[in-house]
């Protein structure tokens, strides 16, 4: 991704500010004095410096994305890494480096956000705009004369560009609901005796889940009433074969169930 920004960057450039690829070139190498000893023609050198998390713009916690109308998967929020470019120019003539930098600059400063039209692979399918800063105070170059030094090369005016990438996170699998659950516990040496967790939903004959519905088993004490969104969960001596009831507003409806098997849910007619 970092290469299409770089091409994006410099379709940009180009388009926007009108630096004709004849006359100008828009490179990405490091500046050193190797890189610069190569120029033959006026040369933009937008060198990436560096890449860290903006965070500012970090979230917390978990997101959990439906996909027909069922949990698909949980995802953290996406993560924001700001890249920095310096912008320097080079030519035989500090004039014409001044001139080449100062067009750079008005160009960068027009766009906060970087148009649809000059992103470049998948940047053109990112959710998250791709927002942009130009020459600002707090740069991440704060010895510019190290950095010339280490680089074995003449110090430069530049510009810093920053560009706010969003990167989304791993999704992570959410499995079926878990409707059965077993729990065994030795009453004596010679027996055991295993309690079963199951649970449902209840729903009108729209298919609108029933608050408060009455839901129990057959001939034993074992009953409970659905939440706000038409779920129930009960305990019996299980696995077996039991009778369900749920009841709602004067509506009644039995069902014969197998412990375990795929749901429990309860559909009410009128």
């Amino acid at each position: 991704m970092i290469n299409e920004l770089d091409e994006t960057i410099r379709q940009l450039l180009i388009k926007a500010g009108g630096f004709t690829p004849a006359e100008v070139d828009v490179k990405f190498e490091i500046p050193n004095r190797e890189w610069s000893a190569t120029i033959s023609r006026p040369t933009l050198n937008c060198y990436l410096f560096d890449i860290r998390e903006n965070r500012e713009l970090r979230q917390h916690g978990m997101e959990t994305v439906a996909q027909q109308g069922v949990a698909a998967f949980r995802q953290r929020p996406q993560a924001f890494f700001d890249l920095t470019y310096l912008i320097t120019a080079w030519t035989s003539e500090v004039g014409d480096e001044h001139l080449l930098l100062w067009r750079a600059l008005h160009t960068l400063l027009r766009f906060e956000r970087i148009p649809a039209e000059y992103l470049q692979g998948a940047l053109t399918s990112l959710a998250f705009p791709i927002y942009a800063r130009t020459a600002m105070p707090e740069g991440v170059l704060k010895s510019p004369g190290e950095f010339w030094t280490a680089l074995e090369n003449q110090i430069k005016p530049s510009l810093s560009y920053v560009v706010t990438l969003a990167i989304d996170r791993d999704q992570i699998g959410v499995g079926p609901p878990v409707l059965t659950a077993r729990l065994r516990l030795p009453a004596d040496p010679s027996q055991e005796t295993r309690w079963g967790w199951f649970g449902g939903t209840v729903r009108d004959k729209a298919g609108a889940p029933l608050a408060g519905a009455e839901v129990g088993i057959e001939g034993r004490s074992i009953e409970t009433k659905t939440d706000a969104a038409g779920r129930f969960r009960l305990r019996v001596p299980g696995p077996g074969t039991h009778t369900l009831v749920a009841r709602s507003g004067g509506r009644t409806q039995r069902r014969s169930i197998e412990i375990p098997e795929l749901n429990y849910d309860f559909s009410l007619s009128d």
